[in-house]
């Protein structure tokens, strides 16, 4: 399976080690068709808010879909895909999470990661393959450079603001500077 990104082929080898997501031994859910359609849906229209962000003026919640589920006791793990803006047809774009669901709202709400922006017909595989590396203690940096869009080494997700964050340091300042520095 082929990915596509920028001009450039990626052939993902966690993909083809077999890392579909299914139900475990521990009858934990990972394929959200496994949960009934009223549950998705009512736990979809309190993350859209969320998921959305800037995006929800311009976006439907109807072309939100569901990627990725997993409840393990009070904790939601989802993936949630969104139409990207992308000039190639049929790209989407996933944001990974999680969040305790409270009747008033939520106790936690988290973003984990966001992918680039994948063909439609990949981004499940993809999402739930990056969503077990994490889960098995794998960096994020290990796959920055071609599959995660967020974090990355400048940004950080603020659970208390829920929004994702840039990390300002002497090097960025330098690293500014020089941009805008005259030669």
């Amino acid at each position: 399976m082929l990915l596509r990104r920028g001009g450039s082929f990626i052939l993902p080898l966690f993909l083809l080690a077999g890392l579909r997501c299914q139900k475990s031994s521990s009858s934990i859910s990972w394929q959200p068709e496994t949960q009934p359609p009223y549950l998705l849906d009512s736990i979809k229209v309190r993350l859209y808010p969320l998921v959305a962000g800037a995006h929800a003026a311009k976006d439907s919640i109807r072309s939100y879909r569901w990627e990725l589920w997993m409840s393990v006791g009070e904790t939601l793990y989802f993936g949630l895909s969104r139409p990207a803006r992308s000039l190639y047809p049929h790209r989407r774009e996933a944001v990974v999470g999680r969040a305790i669901l409270r009747d008033t709202g939520f106790t936690l709400y988290e973003e984990l990661f966001w992918t680039y922006r994948f063909h439609k017909d990949t981004i499940r595989a993809l999402t739930q393959s990056l969503f077990q590396a994490w889960r098995k203690g794998i960096s994020l940096d290990t796959f920055q450079t071609d599959f995660i869009a967020f974090p990355d080494p400048y940004s950080f997700y603020d659970v208390h603001a829920r929004k994702w964050r840039r990390i300002v340091g002497k090097d960025t300042i330098d690293y500014v500077s020089q941009l805008v520095s005259p030669v």
